[in-house]
């Protein structure tokens, strides 16, 4: 049952949709620890500017809050990347480890502008990596630091400490703001790639419950009218055996009837429409980024042929979005005198050795060479792959039945050939 597998897929491919949330989840990293990492740039910055005419100690403290500011950015890059990877977790350890670092290069360096920045930025990453109560505390500590430096300073420049702090409560709002944007945007694509699992889940569920609906309905009358028939049968076999026997032909019609429902069932199941798929693939590939054109009209295949054509474009498509970078595909589909050709090509193929044959491809090659047609599967110039396809046309006409490739509700015949027949395909 091809279409169930299919519908267990989101559109694209499960390997398409985890490949555009890898680039989304370092995306949002990549955006995240853009401030962070330039913390140490903000310490150096502001130790080159005020170390021109200070001391030694002064230069050590300098220096020993340029440290701190690096360690401090790769832990605030770590607790970045954990939140990203893991959602926000219980962590107490490195979230206060990150405060005492920022506190340790206000008291180091000094309440400067750079400094504030740096307090700001561990702000901005706190209040979205560790709990609320927390954030609080850590607030109001830097909020009270500043001031209570400045209190120690001979004539302390308040207008200037107002100045700064003003500036780094500015600059901390507006990096949070930021980091909570790239937060929301990752947790609603993984929340959106969640909810389209689950939909195509329920889709499947419900795919396979319709069909086991319709398989009760079809075998439950006929079984139980076959074993209350039989029963009779054997119960009729000493006493009455033409009528015994007479039973049994009337189970051995029941049987066959059966046999008939579902491989009619079975069949209306397996077949898909041509121009739909063509649809379907071409949807899929412009939502995976690349461009799709189809040349030829479904309807210039003939009707025989227009289910195993449209095996031929979902397995192909498929394979595009699945294991190649396609930029580039076309669908083609050619009417010959005594054949239908169709091919499907693709620009994304990795340089390397030969790709080989997947199970996919595999069965469908033996659905094409079960109707007589042929089936190839490989490179197009340097980096382009080329599936073709080439059925023959059945002699008379567009009659309408299903190609080999996927058995229709053709009438079954009728006598020993037909037992044959049913015995086969039953079995």
């Amino acid at each position: 049952m091809t279409s169930v597998r299919g519908a267990a897929e989101p559109a694209g491919g499960r390997d398409h949709f985890d490949r555009r949330l890898r680039v989304a989840r370092w995306t949002v990293i990549g955006m995240l620890l853009f401030v962070s990492l330039q913390i140490p740039v903000y310490a150096v910055t502001l130790v080159l500017t005020i170390m021109d005419a200070s001391g030694g100690v002064a230069l050590w403290l300098g220096a020993a809050g340029v440290v701190l500011s690096v360690v401090l950015s790769v832990l605030l890059s770590w607790m970045l990347v954990d939140r990203v990877h893991h959602g926000r977790r219980e962590r107490p350890g490195p979230y206060w480890s990150a405060f005492a670092l920022t506190v340790l290069i206000i008291l180091f360096i000094g309440v400067f502008g750079w400094t504030m920045l740096i307090a700001a930025v561990w702000w901005s990453v706190a209040a979205i990596t560790g709990k609320r109560r927390w954030t609080a505390a850590g607030t109001l500590v830097l909020l009270v630091l500043p001031w209570a430096v400045a209190a120690f300073v001979p004539d302390p420049p308040w207008f200037e400490v107002l100045l700064v702090f003003t500036m780094s409560v500015v600059w901390g709002l507006v990096v949070l703001f930021g980091n909570v944007s790239c937060m929301w945007l990752w947790d609603l694509a993984k929340d959106a790639l969640a909810g389209r699992e689950a939909q195509t889940r329920l889709a499947v569920s419900e795919e396979r419950l319709r069909f086991a609906r319709d398989m009760h309905d079809l075998l439950g009358h006929s079984l139980s009218g076959i074993a209350v028939k039989s029963e009779l049968a054997a119960r009729l076999a000493e006493r009455d055996p033409a009528r015994a026997a007479e039973e049994m032909r009337q189970v051995q019609g029941s049987a066959r009837e059966a046999l008939r429902e579902v491989r009619m069932a079975v069949s209306g199941y397996r077949r898909i429409d041509l121009a739909e798929e063509l649809g379907n693939v071409r949807g899929v590939l412009v939502a995976a980024g690349a461009r799709c054109e189809v040349s030829g009209r479904a309807g210039d295949v003939p009707a025989e042929l227009r289910t195993l054509a449209a095996w031929v474009v979902r397995e192909a498509g498929t394979n595009v979005v699945r294991h190649s970078a396609a930029k580039r595909c076309d669908i083609a589909l050619r009417r010959g005198e005594r054949t239908v050709t169709v091919e499907v090509y693709n620009d994304g193929v990795a340089a390397g050795p030969e790709p080989s044959r997947g199970n996919g491809v595999t069965g469908l090659a033996e659905r094409v060479a079960a109707a007589g047609g042929s089936l190839s599967a490989s490179r197009s110039g340097a980096d382009g792959f080329l599936l073709r396809a080439v059925l023959p046309v059945a002699s008379g006409g567009d009659r309408e039945r299903i190609a080999p490739g996927a058995p229709g509700p053709a009438a079954a015949p009728d006598g020993p050939a037909a037992e044959r027949e049913e015995t086969r395909e039953g079995a």
